[in-house]
């Protein structure tokens, strides 16, 4: 009898205490600190959105030199590109470019750039965009941030031709590479 006044207080805290936190449900955007919009513009790794973080697309360049990647979380709802070099075999310059679609209008524009990576500097992400209103793709490129090196398909009908056969007029890819648009 005597050890169930001494263990009785104790238990009665440990059922009070487990009262209070019964209601408490963990959920998957708990860890996260944005969410879709609110993520634009922020970085995915101070968001905590790196954690459940996925690669929708990854090129690599076949020397092994460039990849780059494009992120996202499924927890945020935000995408970013990831950029990684080798330091020994990348070219000099290497700038990594969000590119995403404009809501409401579908235009293209550049989302983000970190710039030029620095001497010594491997890799490099952008900030976020809102997955659920944007397409994106992530692209590398040797020229400068605003370049893109697969922009869109440029494709013309053909005057030299009798009958009406469009023709892809674009540029051939250089100085870069680009994932899909997803």
């Amino acid at each position: 009898m005597q050890g169930i006044r001494r263990w009785g207080p104790v238990a009665g805290a440990l059922t009070l205490l487990a009262g209070a936190f019964q209601g408490i449900q963990a959920s998957p955007a708990a860890a996260a600190d944005c969410w879709r919009a609110s993520c634009e513009g922020k970085d995915p790794i101070q968001m905590g959105c790196d954690a459940d973080a996925q690669i929708l697309q990854q090129i690599t360049e076949s020397d092994g030199s460039v990849s780059i990647r494009l992120m996202w979380s499924p927890q945020c709802q935000g995408v970013w590109a990831k950029v990684s070099r080798d330091l020994d075999t990348s070219p000099d310059y290497v700038y990594l470019t969000l590119w995403a679609t404009r809501d409401p209008d579908g235009g293209i524009q550049l989302y983000d750039s970190p710039g030029l990576l620095g001497d010594g500097v491997a890799g490099a992400y952008t900030k976020m965009q809102n997955w659920k209103g944007t397409t994106a793709k992530a692209c590398w490129n040797d020229v400068n941030a605003q370049f893109d090196p697969a922009p869109m398909k440029y494709v013309i009908n053909d005057p030299n031709v009798t009958y009406d056969k469009p023709v892809d007029l674009s540029l051939p890819i250089q100085h870069g590479r680009c994932t899909d648009w997803m």
